[in-house]
């Protein structure tokens, strides 16, 4: 495979972290009306509308528009997570005694078909739920192929799911459907994510003399003493520190996190994200089923990921000039980092003169998960801004999306669960899908490979990034 070889390419990563997956396709109006989402809450197809449908193309957004767009939004995501109070952990949603029942079952199956599974769930005591809203992943894979795919689930409201796979290859294929949360622990992680600023510690270093001074610092601070306010005046989003009595505001250098003791949930909605009652499987008793190639003509969407080849090279003889920067506040990260080389991401952007030979990919979504959803909405929206205004003075600039990748699920659910991740999935896909962006699907992607990591493996990015490369080749 040839090397990027476009004159006097530029690429921009706005990233969160060092690793980065990559798939892409051109148009992303049509990507997001094909989407093939697996996992479901309750009425989350309305998103296949925009919740600003009224949202002006007019890049000169003023900030009381960004704060009712904000506020419309966060009405939407509370109409599609309503309250789902319990008074005992029997009454939640039971993955060993819900009931997944094989429609029309066939001895073989024809590569292209899909297969239909009706889904009933259950309580712990065996009693049918009367309502949705329960957190599943779908996905069936092929070892030997070293293949996989994501599944796509109906939520009917009334507690019974459709889950529908498309047969992409011959061969014998493993079905999975995982309760990573029953309804009832979405409700309180969106309760609980909305409750409190504070689940993250943020430590600020000013340089004092020759010494070093330590205050708290966070995105809201409840606090009497005098503060340091660190704003970016044109988006209005502020971090805040601790004033340090013998140093100037100015003299912020570095910051670490780590997560603080204190949650918002009840002892006996904790008792719901042990790691026992996370991904638990509700099709353990499925056989493989066979898949045939037939003699039938079928129309397949080829989403299937098949085996790893080919190696990524770069060379920076060709002059390919690729840059990384990281996002602005809140930046988590355990290992102390210079706040010199954070920037809000829109501030970037708007200094990027941008042509065809220019290539900005934005990740927005890790770090955001354990602070209130306003938090994310807000910068989704004013990097959109800036994109917008990016495109409309370069039109040939390729602007790329890339999604979360899922992550481990013996992390802290409170903080990390991927309920979160997906609400900032559905977030992004609604607010850029009125601008002529790319997608890179990690979500899917790794959904797809069954990876729960944060960190896919080698095999995973690599093959992501090929696509990536081919695609701009």
């Amino acid at each position: 495979m040839s090397v990027i070889n476009r004159k006097s390419l530029l690429v921009l990563l706005f990233i969160l972290a060092s690793w980065i997956t990559f798939t892409v396709v051109q148009n992303s109006a049509k990507l997001w009306t094909t989407l093939k989402l697996p996992i479901s809450l309750h009425h989350w197809n309305y998103f296949t509308n925009s919740l600003c449908p009224d949202a002006s193309l007019n890049p000169v957004v003023s900030l009381a528009e960004t704060e009712l767009r904000i506020k419309k939004i966060m009405e939407e995501l509370d109409q599609l997570v309503p309250p789902r109070p319990f008074t005992h952990v029997n009454t939640t949603t039971s993955a060993a005694h819900s009931r997944a029942t094989l429609l029309n079952p066939q001895d073989t199956y024809c590569k292209g078909d899909q297969l239909d599974i009706l889904l009933q769930v259950r309580d712990h005591l065996g009693r049918r739920k009367e309502y949705g809203g329960d957190f599943l992943r779908a996905r069936m894979s092929s070892p030997a192929l070293q293949a996989g795919a994501s599944g796509k689930v109906t939520d009917f409201n009334n507690g019974t799911y459709l889950v529908s796979f498309t047969l992409f290859w011959e061969g014998q294929v493993s079905l999975s459907l995982l309760l990573i949360h029953p309804s009832e622990g979405v409700s309180a992680l969106w309760r609980a994510r909305n409750q409190g600023y504070d689940k993250v510690i943020f430590t600020g270093q000013f340089a004092s003399g020759t010494s070093h001074v330590n205050t708290d610092c966070a995105l809201l601070l409840n606090s009497s003493a005098e503060l340091c306010q660190y704003l970016d005046a044109q988006d209005q989003e502020a971090f805040y520190c601790v004033k340090p009595p013998q140093a100037p505001c100015a003299a912020l250098t570095h910051m670490y996190s780590k997560n603080k003791e204190v949650s918002y949930l009840s002892e006996q909605e904790r008792s719901l994200f042990e790691r026992s009652n996370v991904g638990v499987e509700i099709m353990e008793n499925f056989d493989a089923i066979s898949v045939s190639q037939c003699n039938t003509l079928k129309s397949v969407d080829l989403h299937e990921l098949g085996k790893f080849q080919n190696l990524l090279a770069v060379d920076l003889d060709k002059n390919i000039n690729i840059q990384w920067q990281k996002h602005g506040y809140p930046l988590i990260g355990s290992l102390i980092y210079s706040v010199k080389d954070i920037e809000y991401l829109a501030r970037v952007i708007d200094r990027t003169g941008g042509e065809k030979n220019t290539i900005i990919v934005i990740s927005l979504g890790q770090h955001f998960r354990p602070f209130p959803i306003d938090v994310f909405i807000r910068r989704a929206l004013n990097v959109h801004k800036a994109v917008q205004r990016l495109l409309l003075r370069s039109p040939d600039t390729m602007v790329i999306i890339k999604a979360e990748n899922i992550r481990d699920m013996d992390a802290d659910m409170e903080r990390f669960s991927d309920f979160h991740g997906y609400i900032q999935y559905l977030v992004i896909k609604d607010i850029f899908q009125d601008l002529n962006v790319g997608i890179i699907d990690a979500w899917d992607m790794t959904i797809a490979y069954g990876t729960n990591n944060v960190h896919p493996p080698q095999s995973v990015v690599r093959n992501q990034i090929n696509i990536l490369l081919n695609y701009i080749c």
